[in-house]
C-alpha cells in the first residue's frame, strides 16, 4: 500500500505545484494541496468523500472527532457545518482528492448489485472515517491518471468514481450511504430536509413545517435530525446562514450589512454577534482565509 500512496503523491504534486484547490475535468472530482497547518476552524462541508495521499485532517462535530490521513478516508453523507483542523507534518504539503457524493449514482450501484441488504431501521450519524483498502487506492490512481486526457476524463473518469463508490458502499460503515439511498425513511427524509435548507436558507424557515415535510412529529424530527447532524434544526439553519454569509464577504466582496440581509438576517447587530461567536472575528473585518 505504501508504494501506491507514493504514486498518488507524485501525481498530485505534478498537478498541484503550489497550494490550491482545483476542479478537474472529471465531473464530481476535485484535488487539493494545503501547505500550512491550521487550528480548528468552522467549515461548511458538502456531501463528499475525501482521500488523502499525505497529511492529516481532523473533523469535529459536537463531541465527536473524525480523523483521516493516507491510511483512512472520510465520508460525509449530508451537508454539515463542522470544525476542522489540518496537520502538516515535516513540512510536507497535504495532498488529497474530493469526490462529490451523488445519491443517484449510489442508487444505481445498489440497484445493479441486486443484493438484498438488511433493513436496519437505524438512523446513523451522517459522517465517518474508515480504513483505506488497496482496491480503493488502485481505483483512485486510475482516476487521477485520467486527468492527462480530456477523452479519458470524460469516458473513464465516471467509471472509476463509480468503482470507488462501489468499494466504499461495501466497505467499513458502508451502510451509512446505503441507508441514505434505500432503507431508512427517517435518514432519507432528514437528508431531503437538509437539502431544502441549503436551497432556501435566505428565506424564513419554520421548523414545524420542516417536521411536517419529513412526515414526522416535532419530537421525532428533532431527535432524528440531531442524531444525523449533532445539532438542532434551528442551530443548523443559523450555521448554514453564517457560512453562506462568510462566502459572500470573503469571496464576493459583499459588505457585512448586505451579506446579512442576503442570507436571511433581519437584524445586522444580531448577525454581527453570531458571526463573531462562530468565526472569532467580526464580519466587517473578516478576510479571505489562507
Amino acid at each position: 500500500m505504501e508504494s501506491k500512496i507514493s504514486l498518488m503523491k507524485e501525481i498530485l504534486l505534478e498537478k498541484l505545484p503550489s497550494e490550491n484547490v482545483l476542479k478537474t475535468g472529471v465531473e464530481g472530482l476535485g484535488i487539493f494541496r494545503i501547505d500550512k497547518s491550521f487550528k480548528k476552524r468552522p467549515e461548511l462541508y458538502l456531501p463528499q468523500i475525501i482521500l488523502l495521499a499525505q497529511g492529516k485532517k481532523r473533523i469535529f462535530l459536537g463531541e465527536e472527532t473524525f480523523e483521516y490521513d493516507s491510511c483512512h478516508y472520510y465520508v460525509q453523507a449530508v451537508p454539515l457545518p463542522v470544525e476542522c483542523e489540518a496537520v502538516i507534518e515535516d513540512g510536507k504539503p497535504m495532498l488529497g482528492m474530493v469526490l462529490k457524493i451523488d445519491p443517484q449514482m449510489i442508487g444505481e450501484i445498489i440497484y445493479e448489485m441486486k443484493t438484498d441488504f438488511p433493513v436496519t431501521g437505524k438512523v446513523f450519524n451522517s459522517l465517518y472515517d474508515a480504513a483505506l483498502s488497496d482496491e480503493i487506492i488502485d481505483a483512485a490512481i486510475r482516476l487521477l491518471r485520467t486527468l492527462d486526457s480530456e477523452n479519458e476524463s470524460n469516458v473513464l473518469g465516471p467509471i472509476f468514481i463509480k468503482e470507488i463508490l462501489f468499494k466504499i458502499l461495501n466497505g467499513e460503515n458502508g451502510e451509512v450511504l446505503r441507508e441514505l439511498a434505500i432503507n431508512n425513511r427517517g435518514f432519507f427524509q432528514i437528508s431531503r430536509v437538509i437539502n431544502k435548507i441549503h436551497e432556501n436558507y435566505s428565506k424564513s424557515i419554520d421548523v414545524q413545517n420542516l417536521a411536517r415535510e419529513a412526515g414526522m412529529s416535532p419530537t421525532a424530527f428533532h431527535s432524528t435530525f440531531k442524531t444525523m447532524t449533532s445539532t438542532s434544526p434551528l442551530q443548523y439553519i443559523k450555521s448554514v446562514r453564517l457560512h453562506k454569509a462568510k462566502e459572500l464577504i470573503q469571496h464576493e466582496g459583499e459588505k457585512a450589512n448586505s451579506a446579512a440581509m442576503m442570507v436571511g438576517y433581519e437584524s445586522t447587530s444580531q448577525f454581527s454577534r453570531e458571526y463573531k461567536r462562530c468565526f472569532g472575528v467580526t464580519p466587517g473585518s473578516d478576510k479571505v482565509a489562507v
